[in-house]
C-alpha cells in the first residue's frame, strides 16, 4: 500500500493542481482545508508526506509546530509552500518545523519529484496521455 499524502489547503486551484500530481505519481491524497484537522489525519502507519499550502486562511503554524512535536508524528515529512512575495511564510513555515518551506513556483514545477522522494521511494510517475488533438 502506498503511503498517504496529506494535504492541508483551501485554495481550489492548488488543490486540482496538486490532486492532478498525486494521480499522476499514484500517490493517495487526502485534502483538508482546516489546520485542526491535521493531527488527527496524521498516522504515521499511513501519511507519507504532509503539503502545506503556508497561506491558508487557518492559520497552519500552530498545526505544523503540534505535528513536529509529537512523538509518533515529529517523522513525518512537511511540505510547505507560499507565495514568492511573501517572505513572512517562508520563515514562519521554518519556525513551525516545515522540512521544506518552497515558492509556488518551484513547489508547483517540482512536486512530483517531492512526492516520489517523500511518499514513494522508488516509485515510478505514469505516463502523461496527449491532450493535443490530431491534426487534420
Amino acid at each position: 500500500m502506498n503511503p498517504t499524502v496529506l494535504v492541508l489547503a483551501d485554495d481550489l486551484f492548488w488543490k486540482t493542481k496538486i490532486e492532478h500530481t498525486l494521480k499522476s505519481a499514484q500517490a493517495t491524497g487526502v485534502f483538508i482545508d482546516k489546520s485542526d484537522q491535521l493531527a488527527g489525519k496524521a498516522d504515521p502507519r499511513s501519511v507519507g508526506l504532509v503539503i502545506v499550502d503556508l497561506a491558508l486562511r487557518d492559520d497552519p503554524f500552530t498545526a505544523i509546530a503540534t505535528l513536529k512535536k509529537g512523538a509518533k508524528t515529529k517523522g513525518i515529512p512537511v511540505v510547505g509552500y507560499y507565495e514568492h512575495v511573501r517572505k513572512d511564510l517562508l520563515e514562519k513555515g521554518g519556525k513551525a518545523g516545515c522540512d521544506q518551506v518552497l515558492a509556488r513556483a518551484f513547489f508547483s514545477q517540482h512536486l512530483g519529484d517531492i512526492v516520489m522522494k517523500y511518499a514513494l521511494p522508488g516509485g515510478v510517475r505514469a505516463e502523461e496521455e496527449e491532450t493535443d488533438l490530431p491534426e487534420e
